[in-house]
């Protein structure tokens, strides 16, 4: 597949760091924002903005929000003056079937810039509480040991008195490896929001063609099933392989304990993956969980294929237990995985630790007694089958779709 050379509305809607927030705060371009972000985010990122602007920022405080796998905007270079091809995310690509571009290794593309849906809301909340704020930006497919190193070349070249990092997901898995580094030697705090400390069971599922983001992607994709995604697209990554879990029975880094039917991992990139070693648990590291999402806790190989064990102990991504550090502190919100960097209780918390107070969230996770439920690989496969064509959906239907792409599946059984 290669680049249908069109120019998407989500290619112009690709602007300079800073420029979302002037808009935001002058007024303009409002109907185009609130195409982008639908009307109520736009509503609540123009009042943060307006908050945000009435502040100096201290450049000598800074903070380093390293984002999590897909958190980042990969596009293909163009020739000027046109912008470069978005191609995550961007729903127009996928419906013509280019998200095959994001293979490795494959056609070289470049970061250019964060998701602002993620990005946004915490950059005006912590800027808002005078701290200067930069994104790590960088290709999360790749090995995140070459991330990590990438980072701590932009954490050596900054000279601000106080240096803090808050990690989302994957990304704080990165900037833990960075804390080892001379640069990270520097960093007096990392905050680490929903991040696999001890892995998780989502790329397993990524890699299995049945974790709900991925079929959602193919239900627009009219030339692929969520299948041929996985097997020519996610198995792919080197860091989905590097978040695996590595303490439960059945060695997930051990290809025959894959079933053997249905989409496999790519055995040479999951023999690598335990070259990426974080680290020892560091005392400047603080952890927030979630909690209170159904989420899927153990994987078992049963009759030749996987069944999931899911339960409300987590995010709806990462485990609770799998989010925190032996020795590092940790406090409980009930917010789901995506939403911990956009939460207005998460960010409180954040403002909290990073001036040295206790965050008003749970030092325990509350107790729940539900029953845990499980589901295999071939239920899953039953859900979330149907095409859908984003040229034919009106703006309501697309702002749902894409709201609605991280959400757990339909139901577990």
């Amino acid at each position: 597949m290669s680049d249908s050379g069109e120019v998407s509305a989500y290619d112009r809607m690709v602007w300079p760091e800073g420029q979302v927030e002037q808009w935001l705060v002058s007024g303009e371009h409002r109907r185009e924002l609130q195409a982008y972000f639908g009307e109520a985010e736009y509503a609540s990122l123009r009042a943060l903005a307006i908050v945000a602007a009435r502040v100096s920022p201290d450049p000598e405080r800074v903070v380093f929000f390293v984002p999590g796998i897909m958190g980042t905007q990969l596009a293909l270079a163009r020739e000027r003056p046109e912008p470069d091809n978005l191609l995550w995310l961007d729903p127009s690509d996928i419906h013509h079937g280019n998200l095959t571009l994001l293979t490795m290794p494959g056609k070289t593309l470049i970061a250019s810039g964060p998701v602002l849906y993620t990005w946004l809301p915490l950059k005006l909340a912590l800027a808002a509480a005078g701290y200067t704020m930069r994104c790590f930006v960088y290709d999360w497919r790749l090995d995140m040991n070459d991330s990590a190193a990438a980072l701590a070349v932009q954490l050596a070249a900054c000279t601000a008195r106080e240096l803090r990092l808050v990690g989302h997901s994957m990304g704080g898995l990165i900037a833990h490896a960075v804390l080892r580094e001379p640069a990270g030697e520097r960093v007096r705090q990392l905050i680490t929001l929903g991040t696999p400390h001890g892995g998780s069971f989502a790329p397993v599922q990524a890699v299995r063609g049945v974790y709900p983001l991925v079929r959602r992607l193919a239900q627009l994709d009219p030339l692929h099933s969520p299948e041929a995604l996985s097997r020519e697209v996610f198995a792919s990554f080197h860091s989905l392989y590097q978040m695996l879990p590595r303490d439960i029975q059945g060695d997930l880094i051990d290809p025959r304990n894959w079933p053997r039917s249905g989409p496999q991992p790519n055995a040479t990139v999951l023999a690598r993956a335990p070259l990426f070693k974080p680290g020892d648990p560091d005392p400047r590291i603080q952890t927030i969980a979630g909690h209170g999402y159904l989420t899927t806790t153990n994987v078992a190989n049963v009759d030749g294929e996987f069944w999931y064990r899911y339960d409300y102990a987590g995010d709806g991504t990462v485990p609770a237990t799998r989010a925190v550090l032996p020795g590092c502190r940790a406090w409980y919100c009930q917010v789901a995985h995506n939403e911990l960097p956009r939460d207005p209780a998460v960010h409180a918390a954040l403002i909290a630790l990073l001036k040295g107070r206790n965050p008003a969230l749970a030092a325990e996770p509350p107790a729940r007694h539900d029953a845990p439920v499980s589901t295999s690989d071939t239920e899953l496969r039953r859900q979330l089958t149907g095409k859908l064509n984003w040229m034919q959906m009106d703006s309501a239907q697309r702002r749902l779709f894409l709201d609605s792409l991280n959400s757990p599946p339909p139901q577990a059984r």
